[in-house]
């Protein structure tokens, strides 16, 4: 039931939004997706193991 179903495209499930213990995930309206604000966000990874179209993708902050 967690194959994707729309080739690495955000779809609005709202899994990210739901599972963010730090309230990084910011709703931007219908058809408009999603926002991270990076200074919230701890970097746990939840939200990437939660989206079930692999449209998140972790990459490491540069300093």
């Amino acid at each position: 039931a967690r194959r994707c179903l729309s080739c690495g495209n955000c779809f609005e499930c709202d899994n990210c939004y739901g599972v963010c213990p730090d309230n990084a995930v910011i709703k931007l309206g219908p058809g408009k997706r999603f926002e991270f604000n990076y200074e919230y966000c701890k970097g746990c990874g939840v939200c990437v193991a939660e989206c079930p179209c692999g449209a998140i993708k972790m990459v490491p902050e540069e300093i």
